[in-house]
Order: structure tokens, then C-alpha cells, then sequence
């Protein structure tokens, strides 16, 4: 993990956290739960309300926000750089669920090759980790400098 130390590493996942912020509209008030350098990976607590339930199932614009907003701090944090850019974020919904129920959302760092840094969220059942609701994958890549592109052309 380029050498951080656990509490080196949250003090990054810290400053680079906005998962308690608005975010289009929602209120993510992800709960952070821990954070294991080692094992790159964070794990963070919600509970479900109506609003983030479509036909049954937690919404896929709202998990896409989620695991956005959750994965981004870890990989950011693990990549030591915050110049990074999405190139892909996918999210599956895989079991119906009800208002109130506790989410254990497991974000895990699980490629980091070149510039090219990928995190799965698993959106499991608090109280019965077995039972998944939905996943997601979210790719991103980091540059080193920001240039003003439009000044080279």
C-alpha cells in the first residue's frame, strides 16, 4: 500500500470522505464503519429508507451515487492522488429489500495496475452478511499533473 500505516491511511480516507454530503439531491450519510489498510478496504453502514427503493429494489441511480461516493475516498487514498477520473461505474441489483433494513456496504480496493485503480462495493444485510443486495464496480484512473488540454491544442 506505498508503505501507509493504518492510521496514515485514514487520515487520507478522512480527507478525502465525502460520503456525509449531498450529493444530487440525497443525503449519503454513510456511516464509516472501519477502514483495514492491509486489505484496502473500508466498510460503511446505512440504513434504507423508502427514497432509495425502486419497485422493490434499492435504485440503481442511488446505488450508482453510492458506490461513487463511497469507493472514490479509498481509491484516492490508496492511489496517494486525488487527479482521478471515472471510466466506468456499474452497479447490479441482485435481491428486493425493505425500508429500514441495515446496510453493510464493503468497499475493497481490487486492482491497482499503472494508473488504473479499481473498488467493488457490495451492498450486503448488516444483521445477515450472507444476503446481497446489490454491487457495484467503479474504475477510475489517475494522472499525475493537470494541464489545461484546450491551451496545447
Amino acid at each position: 500500500m506505498s508503505g501507509l500505516i493504518l492510521h496514515e491511511f485514514l487520515d487520507k480516507l478522512t480527507s478525502f470522505n465525502s460520503s456525509n454530503a449531498t450529493w444530487f439531491g440525497s443525503s449519503l450519510e454513510l456511516r464509516l464503519v472501519t477502514a483495514d489498510a492491509k486489505r484496502r478496504q473500508v466498510v460503511y453502514e446505512y440504513e434504507v429508507t423508502e427514497d432509495e427503493i425502486f419497485r422493490g429494489y434499492l435504485d440503481s441511480g442511488w446505488l450508482s451515487t453510492v458506490v461513487d461516493n463511497a469507493t472514490d475516498p479509498l481509491i484516492c487514498a490508496v492511489a496517494n492522488n486525488t487527479n482521478t477520473f471515472t471510466t466506468s461505474l456499474t452497479v447490479h441489483t441482485l435481491e428486493p429489500i425493505l425500508p429500514g433494513t441495515r446496510l453493510e456496504i464493503v468497499c475493497k480496493l481490487v486492482q491497482f495496475q499503472g494508473r488504473l485503480l479499481q473498488s467493488s462495493a457490495v451492498f450486503r444485510d448488516a444483521r445477515k452478511p450472507g444476503l446481497v443486495y446489490a454491487t457495484g464496480m467503479h474504475t477510475m484512473l489517475y494522472k499525475e499533473t493537470v494541464g489545461n488540454v484546450a491551451a496545447k491544442l
